[in-house]
């Protein structure tokens, strides 16, 4: 293998990225069920919250041609909500499972790993040019929001309702 295909192997390594974390994740919550079922919940809610933010926003991604993205939206084109990049899907993707693992698990060599992938990937989402600081951060805080915030949602519905005991009428 020349040194070529290993930089092509790895750049789509990184590329799908998301569905890599997304799969090591299933199989560490596969003896916690109900949290893997609100984190595959999470998951594609999370995937829709940044289209609709991105159709929201249409803010172009580094690489596009403003003036001719302006042109499309003015004339009233179709555009696809990957032309945006505000914010960015890896990004927002890598803070949710980021997040939501870290809170399950609250393992030192979790989080680490975590962390680290998700810097990998928005390191190299910003080197090649497919998205600016601010779309990666602005991505990485919703993602990581909303991590919590469905953490929290299964935290609770797992508890269930809580209600006081009747008194036992016990003296001390």
């Amino acid at each position: 293998m020349n040194a070529i295909n290993v930089k092509k192997i790895t750049i789509q390594m990184i590329v799908y990225m998301p569905m890599i974390l997304f799969i090591a994740s299933s199989i560490l919550l596969r003896n916690k069920l109900h949290y893997l079922t609100y984190f595959t919940g999470g998951y594609f809610l999370n995937i829709a919250l940044n289209s609709i933010l991105k159709l929201i926003i249409q803010e172009p991604r580094p690489g596009n041609d403003m003036k001719a993205l302006e042109i499309g939206i003015a004339n009233g084109e179709r555009i696809s909500f990957d032309k945006f990049g505000m914010p960015s899907g890896h990004a927002q993707t890598s803070g949710f499972i980021l997040v939501f693992m870290t809170m399950v698990f609250n393992s030192p060599k979790i989080t680490s790993f975590y962390l680290v992938m998700s810097f990998i990937t928005m390191v190299q989402r910003y080197v090649y040019n497919n998205h600016t600081i601010l779309q990666l951060l602005v991505g990485f805080v919703t993602g990581g929001m909303f991590g919590y915030l469905t953490y929290l949602f299964a935290s609770k519905k797992m508890m269930g309702c809580l209600k006081l005991k009747p008194d036992d009428n016990c003296m001390v």
